[in-house]
């Protein structure tokens, strides 16, 4: 029970500093190329590079989000015994914010 309070603090505390972060991803791909003052040649070898780039670091935080939530999940399920009915209720949608909030900061979107 104690590991779940602390990852749920470490979520909390973790995603307003990991926010700034944010505006570099993913690579915005025109910005960058852009920000680069490429020739026509160099924007057509680059951008499929930049683009794939990119879709990595989609897939990435796809896969973090879904082991944050395994987390968040397993947390919920060691609290529910000690918890009241409502306070179980209240968790339930603490924890469904959360994942909401992180699924917004990851960029990835809902099922």
């Amino acid at each position: 029970m104690t590991g779940g309070f602390f990852t749920i603090r470490a979520v909390k505390y973790e995603t307003p500093r990991r926010s700034e972060m944010r505006a570099e991803m993913p690579f915005a791909v025109d910005r960058w190329l852009a920000h680069l003052h490429l020739t026509p040649d160099q924007d057509q070898k680059l951008r499929p590079i930049i683009e794939q780039a990119d879709n990595e670091l989609r897939n990435l935080r796809a896969l973090d989000l879904r082991e944050i939530e395994g987390i968040l999940d397993r947390a919920q399920d060691r609290m529910n015994p000690v918890l009241t009915p409502d306070q179980r209720e209240r968790l339930r949608q603490m924890l469904e914010e959360r994942k909401q909030r992180l699924g917004q900061w990851f960029n990835v979107p809902e099922p």
